[in-house]
């Protein structure tokens, strides 16, 4: 009894902050009490202006959605919001009562009021023409705020939610006393920036989103699935335009997801964990992310003008390159003057220094051709052996001098080619 007390006593505190936080005078004036919530405190029912289904009850200065175990509830604003320009949307809200996992959560919704709605996705609808936002910790990242939009063609599931997410942030909300503000702030006047801040913390911010100009709807809708998890609402305040908190400067952010890749050596089977982003490629070649890394890498060095190895580098690489240059062009030289076989045999026989050789090899011809003859003559002269021996004989002496003079001139004719080769080279 005196925790509960406590708990009720710390509860007001911070239920009394949040009320008593000062505001501008121009915020005030912003503000719009038939689109927000009333002094909750004050209050002995749920205001009028607004449409509580399910199982939701007003308890001791706060609406409370899921007040017991298995159980739904939703509010609506009765009246719809036309939006001219600009906006900003405060809740606070708690979760208590279930710490752990839990297919249940709450969702804050900005939908089209023309679209009729059902009750399929965390009490809410499924399909919508407009901005969701769903806190709960069943995303691959655990306890998280997930942003989803839609222009009523997608029927969302909850097995395809997390996937169809365009921004999110870590949020510890569960069994927690102390409130969570999140205030939305939509700026027409600076490029359409749609800013969600969670306790004064940037969740995110965008310009690629524009919200046009109609009727909107707003609610909240919660699910506790199968526990007892309780989601609170304690406040709610709209302004027709950006408030003075909508600017604080974006010193402070919400932590977001980080992906953890496991690495395992198939050599040692040690295993390592490494820090990686969706960026990243699935696939073992090096991926996107890593490259732009490394081309901030660089890009960080030429900036510091850290790139004397690199330019020392690049010089050597123009000096090789323009070495080379220069044999292929002297090669290409020598290509394009050498001749072709036929020139050869032409400058042979025009060239006084072949001309003994020619010959020679002439006279050698006819040598081989008489020796032939001489050989059938023997086969039918078989009867004259010594004649034919004294023959081949005097032959033998004749061709002794001849071939002598025949590798001599052979001798001089590789000398005189290889200095013809040499000399074209040069």
């Amino acid at each position: 009894m005196i925790l509960r007390i406590l708990s009720q006593l710390f509860l007001f505190i911070n239920i009394s902050r949040v009320l008593c936080h000062p505001v501008g005078n121009t915020d005030a004036l912003k503000l719009s009490p038939e689109y927000s919530l009333p002094d909750l405190l004050k209050a002995d029912s749920i205001p009028s202006h607004w449409s509580a289904e399910d199982s939701v009850k007003l308890a001791e200065g706060r609406i409370v959605l899921t007040p017991e175990k298995k159980t739904k509830g939703s509010l609506w604003l009765k009246n719809v919001y036309n939006l001219d320009h600009s906006f900003t949307i405060e809740w606070t809200f708690r979760s208590v009562s279930f710490f752990g996992k839990s297919k249940g959560g709450l969702s804050f919704w900005f939908t089209d009021s023309s679209k009729e709605k059902n009750k399929n996705l965390f009490n809410g609808p499924s399909t919508f023409e407009g901005l969701q936002l769903l806190v709960d910790n069943s995303s691959p990242v655990g306890s998280a705020l997930n942003a989803l939009l839609n222009d009523g063609s997608i029927n969302f599931a909850e097995k395809n939610l997390y996937d169809s997410s365009f921004a999110s942030c870590l949020l510890s909300y569960q069994d927690s006393s102390v409130p969570t503000s999140l205030r939305l702030t939509y700026n027409a006047d600076d490029n359409n920036l749609l800013k969600l801040q969670l306790d004064n913390k940037v969740c995110f911010q965008t310009r690629k989103i524009k919200i046009p100009k109609g009727s909107y709807s707003i609610g909240v809708t919660a699910n506790n699935a199968d526990n007892v998890e309780s989601f609170e609402i304690l406040n709610m305040k709209l302004y027709n335009g950006v408030i003075s908190d909508s600017m604080i400067p974006n010193k402070k952010s919400m932590p977001q997801p980080k992906y953890l890749t496991k690495i395992i050596d198939k050599d040692s089977g040690k295993e390592k964990l490494i820090e990686s982003s969706k960026l990243e490629l699935e696939s073992n070649q090096i991926s996107n992310y890593e490259l732009y890394k490394k081309l901030d890498k660089v890009e960080g060095k030429i900036l510091a003008n850290d790139i004397a190895n690199l330019e020392e580098k690049l010089l050597s690489i123009v000096k090789i390159q323009k070495e080379l240059a220069e044999n292929v062009d002297q090669l290409s030289r020598v290509v394009a003057n050498q001749p072709s076989n036929g020139q050869n045999k032409n400058d042979l026989e025009n060239n006084d220094s072949f001309k003994d050789f020619l010959a020679m090899n002439e006279k050698l011809e006819k040598v081989i051709n008489e020796q032939e003859k001489l050989r059938e003559t023997s086969k039918h002269q078989v009867h004259n052996g010594p004649q034919l021996d004294e023959i081949l004989r005097k032959l033998f002496i004749w061709l002794l001098p001849l071939i002598a003079i025949m590798l001599v001139m052979a001798y001089h004719t590789f000398r005189i080619r290889q200095e013809i080769v040499k000399t074209k080279l040069l």
